[in-house]
């Protein structure tokens, strides 16, 4: 007898043992007004970030340096689009590998928590020491290797950002132009990259006010939001249950299972796989100090009411996501959860092409964090923008026209250097600038330039071993996380 795959296990009991499970666990339609508060939330947020931009914009104000300083909407826009990306399309499957979806959403809050304070930490750091950069803090604070290192640090993680950007553009724009009609050598990858590279990449990029770049942020804010909107639609009107509108056209594996109902509480060696995505689901660290020197009027209070407000969102945004990817297709969702949808669904055809643009507008973003680290390493006056810029444009480029897939080194990478600049650096930067006979006493408490900076740094150490262990063992034992080999 075929096991049930959908909600035959939970609707009909026909054993003891299935009518414990079924009081024991809970039907996918259950939480409907989670994800219906959570999408809610986001849209009174939205509403609010539209009334403050039409009814109290103000023109820009000469920032730190001699541009024109972002409004606290501008930047909330541009960190949360440094922070949320296509990652975001992963999370569901991490709740279908075994963790609980009430379980997975407090670790989420968990690391919001922790990563916001990190990153709100490193403007309060450049208001006490007056610089504008990871290596100008550390040299102002401690010894010049150290913050040397950092600048070093900052531009390897960022080369394989926006190298995965890169790549993620040319795969998705490919199979735009062909979904358009678009045939032969136009249609390939490379020329995708290409196209948007001349037309919007490069023009973006040689932006040196991150003001410009916030209306291109709040477009892929609002695509990323429309995903999960569709996403939420279809979990509301039942398309994709048993005898929905494209339960049909879905592939065996991608339709809905609720075999064990939907799972609240629990935790499994899986969740191992959430928490490491999790740990790296919020990192935009490198961007923070040219944040903070080009809001209008910074200073730390007011850059702090940006950052809450940022990752609050951002948090609602995976906890919204988690949700509704993981009550519609259950354990069957995948790493990337629009590929559960069906290629017939129209509307989900527009939230394949929104992410596109989504990570197009991440791009400048990204590309700004490596550009000013390349610049901090080696030294290099403004008088070098341009130059830099196409250089390392053309690097960029290349390189992602020739790999499809990062692979391992990227993951690794990711979890070591994300584990350093969200937590281990912004830690160090703590506790000397703390120290410092001529910084600013009332700024940073003895208890926390010194207990909390030592936390921060215990917990970035654990989880830069904890995040390399799972990327190697998701790489060559992917049974011992019960992921599909």
């Amino acid at each position: 007898i075929s096991e049930p795959s959908t909600f035959e296990a939970i609707s009909e009991p026909s054993t003891f043992a299935s009518i414990q499970l079924a009081m024991q666990e809970h039907l996918p339609t259950d939480l409907k007004w989670m994800t219906v508060t959570l999408g809610s939330l986001i849209a009174i947020a939205l509403a609010w970030a539209a009334w403050q931009t039409i009814f109290f914009h103000e023109d820009g104000k000469d920032a730190k340096g001699g541009v024109e300083g972002m409004s606290e909407i501008q930047l909330m826009f541009n960190i949360v689009k440094s922070v949320v990306g296509e990652g975001m399309l992963s999370l569901p499957a991490g709740i279908a590998g075994g963790t609980g979806l009430l379980a997975g959403s407090l670790m989420t809050v968990f690391f919001a928590a922790l990563m916001g304070y990190t990153f709100s930490l490193m403007g309060r750091v450049c208001h006490v020491t007056g610089e504008r950069s990871h290596k100008d803090c550390c040299a102002k604070v401690a010894d010049p290797w150290l913050a040397q290192s950092m600048a070093v640090v900052l531009f390897v993680k960022t080369i394989f950002t926006c190298l995965a950007f890169a790549i993620v553009i040319s795969e998705s724009f490919a199979r735009i132009l062909r979904f358009c009609g678009v045939q032969g050598i136009m249609a390939t990858s490379q020329a995708a990259l290409l196209l948007m590279t001349f037309f919007v990449l490069i023009p973006l990029c040689m932006q040196k006010q991150l003001r410009i770049l916030s209306y291109t942020s709040m477009i892929g804010c609002l695509g990323q939001v429309w995903v999960v909107f569709t996403m939420q639609i279809r979990y509301m009107d039942g398309s994709y249950i048993p005898g929905g509108q494209f339960y049909s056209t879905l592939r065996t594996q991608d339709q809905p299972n609720f075999t064990a109902g939907v799972i609240y509480w629990k935790t499994t060696v899986a969740s191992f796989v959430l928490l490491g995505s999790l740990s790296t689901a919020f990192i935009a660290h490198y961007n923070a100090p040219k944040f903070y020197s080009q809001l209008q009027d910074a200073s730390p209070e007011k850059f702090r009411k940006v950052v809450i407000g940022a990752f609050s969102f951002a948090m609602v945004i995976y906890l919204w996501i988690m949700a509704v990817g993981y009550l519609t297709f259950g354990t069957a969702a995948e790493g990337l959860i629009l590929n559960n949808y069906s290629e017939k669904d129209m509307l989900m055809t527009t939230a394949r092409f929104a992410i596109s643009f989504a990570v197009v507008f991440a791009f400048p973003l990204g590309f700004t964090g490596l550009r000013d680290s390349m610049m901090s390493t080696f030294e290099l006056g403004q008088e070098h923008f341009r130059s830099v810029t196409f250089g390392l444009l053309s690097v960029i480029i290349c390189g992602a026209c020739s790999f499809h897939d990062l692979g391992l080194a990227n993951s690794l990478g990711g979890a070591v250097l994300g584990a350093m600049i969200t937590l281990i650096f912004p830690a160090v930067l703590l506790f000397y600038a703390g120290r410092q006979s001529d910084s600013d006493s009332s700024e940073f408490g003895n208890f926390e330039s010194t207990w909390a900076a030592a936390a921060v740094a215990l917990a970035g150490v654990v989880l830069l071993v904890f995040g390399s262990i799972i990327v190697l063992m998701k790489k060559f034992f992917p049974e011992a996380l019960h992921l599909p080999q």
